[in-house]
């Protein structure tokens, strides 16, 4: 384990780590609501904490890999090769949720658009250095994830998914899993803009795992992995762009309607490398604006939009690993000083609030919500913000 030497004293955010660690290594997303394991939860937090601890990635390889779909079982989401949106391994914490959730059920649900692609991107990380034992294990879960974004998962051109019905499952089945009617009102294909981001770095990196990693050399399937991972690239711009807003839509359906909110998603297109120079630009830019940028990070939605509420879940607040993923990307693509002053606002708004929660709220005056403010208690510890805080910690830029 990684120690972290620096001015911010981090005890109280290992401490957070230790909590969360489940018995079987990866981390429960978030306590107390969220005591279970959770795909995008816990590959963000893994990837966040991969030079702190690789033995959280492993072990969160290890879970979902046991639990990645096996057969076609539209009620719960499942496909071959798709990973998990939600699973809960106690009995008590899945009783309790399930009184929050009515349709929960203590088999896995695979309602999670983006799960499979980041599963590939944490993968990509964990197999150089795997033990050789897991290594076959890994490359053929690798494989089953990349067949079913390949089969099932990209319908013409974009990976997106299909609302489960009112009641039996998740509507809205990105991150902003809360966000209401700005994206549930859709119909489906769903396609979300972040997404597109995440599968085509996962695709990008597929051909060099598939022909390092196994013996036997698929070539129809890189093939299909390139051809899907240039149509991606080359339709981003096209089916997305809101010239009038010069911006990226959060999404778009099945009937090619787009919806026009200025999010913060757009911002997660960064890391992948998908965007030509003039479009990062444009995205960068955007995000630092009044609208959205605040003392403390950048919000979800610009306070622009009609539906903006700083105490709502999604729709305004304040997501730490929204940020993080932002923030990176702003590293990764070469904008220092945006990566240093988003660091520097995340890391005032942990020395203010004395953690990192799940999310947290800023009023459109400038000033940072209580906790008790929010129309959503927020979860605390919550994985994915402590990770996001102790990687902006020892990424100084």
């Amino acid at each position: 384990m990684k120690a972290f030497m620096n001015e911010y004293n981090t005890e109280n955010l290992q401490a957070e780590i230790k909590e969360l660690r489940s018995d079987n290594g990866y981390l429960y997303a978030g306590l107390p609501k969220f005591k279970a394991l959770f795909g995008r939860d816990s590959i963000i937090s893994s990837l966040q904490l991969f030079s702190y601890d690789p033995g959280i990635a492993v072990s969160t390889i290890r879970a979902l890999a046991a639990l990645q779909g096996k057969k076609i079982e539209k009620s719960r989401g499942e496909f071959p090769g798709k990973i998990i949106h939600e699973y809960y391994d106690s009995e008590p914490a899945f009783l309790q949720r399930k009184k929050a959730i009515p349709w929960l059920t203590r088999d896995p649900s695979y309602f999670s658009v983006d799960s499979t692609p980041l599963f590939l991107i944490l993968l990509a990380k964990v197999i150089p250095g795997c033990d050789p034992k897991e290594k076959g294990e890994f490359i053929r879960s690798y494989v089953s994830a990349i067949k079913f974004i390949i089969d099932y998962g990209i319908s013409d051109t974009f990976l997106g998914y299909e609302k489960a019905v009112i009641g039996g499952g998740i509507q809205s089945q990105s991150w902003r899993d809360g966000i209401g009617d700005i994206l549930d009102r859709l119909k489906s294909p769903v396609y979300t803009i972040g997404v597109q981001g995440y599968v085509y770095e996962a695709l990008s990196e597929a051909e060099s795992i598939l022909r390092n990693s196994t013996d036997y050399i698929d070539e129809e399937l890189i093939q299909r992995v390139r051809e899907a991972s240039f149509r991606i690239r080359e339709n981003i711009v096209e089916n997305f762009w809101i010239e009038d807003s010069s911006y990226f839509a959060l999404a778009t359906d099945g009937d090619g309607v787009a919806e026009r909110s200025i999010t913060s998603d757009p911002g997660h297109l960064l890391l992948s490398g998908i965007l030509s120079r003039k479009y990062e630009e444009a995205v960068v830019e955007r995000l630092f604006e009044t609208d959205m940028i605040t003392d403390f990070g950048i919000r979800s939605l610009s306070t622009l939009n009609q539906g903006f509420d700083e105490k709502a879940y999604q729709r305004g607040s304040i997501w730490p690993q929204d940020n993080w993923l932002i923030a990176m990307g702003l590293k990764e693509r070469g904008y220092s000083a945006r990566y240093k002053d988003l660091r520097g606002r995340l890391l005032y708004a942990y020395e203010k609030l004395g953690k990192m929660p799940e999310y947290f709220g800023v009023k459109k005056n400038g000033a940072i919500m209580e906790m008790s403010e929010l129309r959503i208690r927020p979860c605390s510890p919550q994985a994915w913000s402590t990770g996001a805080i102790l990687s902006l910690i020892e990424n100084t830029g």
